[in-house]
């Protein structure tokens, strides 16, 4: 692995994550008998929590469609497989790393180990990432439209971090757009590195340039690519929207297994909607700690029968802690699956007037 994800380091964030979350499930059943807890898990519907599992899972499979169709559309003989192994290992990273900075360097690490470009798995990635961002978007613009008519009304903190994460998405969807597809942003960066090359006491920085400029024209004729053929990015954001609807109905998958009817599928889907967007924001490994207070501030009045404790926990052991088990069984399983190692000969623009 490469130097910023070394295995001492992925270490050391593993167990600073289980402290973390064992932390947080100390303060979240704290004061709370234990033999309610078990008593409320005894009554839930197993059957809802298998179709919750199941539309959990659909964020894992999602991706991995999208960068399947995202790597396919470069020319690269990806499998199903394949895209599966780079979404449990981003999902992984993603969760165990401060900010989530750890899924793009270790998926574009396997990329690399499979014969896909770095350049190219960049591109896909952030795609990817962007189509999943405008989805979110879609979803957001409803919650904010409930929140100025009063439908929703979180607590103060709350509202402030929704509203916050809301801006936030909307100038993360900017930049991630700009760089895909704005030739002088890029053409600016590679000016940039050109210019720190210079500057920098390292040896043969003809090599780095020339190595620069490879992965710039390979990133921006991959760009001018999905450009020229804007339904890719349709398949793609079509798949992203179904990702963010199942993993935003857990919550109501939850509410039937528990036997709450209090509230229904709109305003259980919006209230999630906003738990993502006060969560988003904060840099907490998986959003650990600030999911569950969220959940247990905005979903007070949905659970009533049984601790609201209870209820937390097993909606995050579904829309997360099942998520980070399954991609660590699917990561070790499919590591050793096989490697693309091959390239579509495809005819890509070398020049974009963007």
């Amino acid at each position: 692995m490469n130097t910023n994800l070394s295995k001492p380091k992925v270490l050391r964030y593993a167990m600073v994550f289980l402290v973390f979350v064992s932390f947080v499930l100390f303060l979240l059943l704290r004061g709370t008998d234990i033999r309610t807890v078990g008593n409320a898990l005894s009554e839930t519907s197993v059957s809802f929590l298998a179709a919750g599992i199941l539309l959990a899972e659909v964020f894992h499979l999602a991706e991995g469609i999208n960068i399947r169709i995202l790597l396919t559309s470069f020319g690269y003989r990806v499998t199903f497989w394949q895209g599966m192994k780079y979404a449990y290992i981003g999902f992984f990273f993603s969760s165990v790393t401060p900010s989530s900075t750890g899924g793009q360097p270790a998926q574009l690490y396997a990329m690399k180990k499979d014969g896909i470009e770095i350049a190219h798995g960049t591109l896909a990635l952030a795609a990817e990432l962007a189509s999943f961002e405008i989805a979110v978007f879609f979803m957001e613009i409803a919650a904010i439209a409930a929140l100025i008519q009063g439908r929703i009304r979180p607590s103060g903190e709350l509202m402030v971090l929704a509203v916050l994460g809301f801006l936030m998405n909307i100038l993360f969807i900017a930049g991630l757009l700009a760089v895909i597809f704005s030739y002088r942003l890029k053409e600016g960066i590679l000016r940039f590195l050109h210019m720190l090359i210079g500057k920098l006491p390292v040896g043969n920085k003809k090599k780095w340039i020339d190595r620069f400029d490879g992965a710039f024209r390979d990133f921006q004729a991959c760009a001018d690519l999905i450009r020229r053929e804007p339904k890719v990015m349709g398949k793609v954001l079509a798949v992203s929207v179904c990702q963010v609807i199942c993993w935003f109905s857990i919550p109501y998958m939850v509410c039937l297994a528990m036997g709450e009817n209090t509230a229904g599928y709109q305003q259980v889907f919006l209230l999630q909607t906003v738990l993502f967007m006060t969560a988003a924001l904060l840099p907490f490994p998986g959003a650990a700690g600030i999911s569950e207070y969220a959940f247990v501030k905005l979903f007070s009045g949905v659970f009533t029968r049984h601790p609201l404790s209870v209820a937390t926990l097993v909606n995050r052991g579904i829309s997360f802690y099942c998520l980070l088990l399954i991609s660590v069984v699917m990561m070790a399983v499919l590591w050793k699956y096989g490697k693309s190692g091959e390239r579509a000969v495809i005819s890509l623009p070398q020049k974009s007037d963007a």
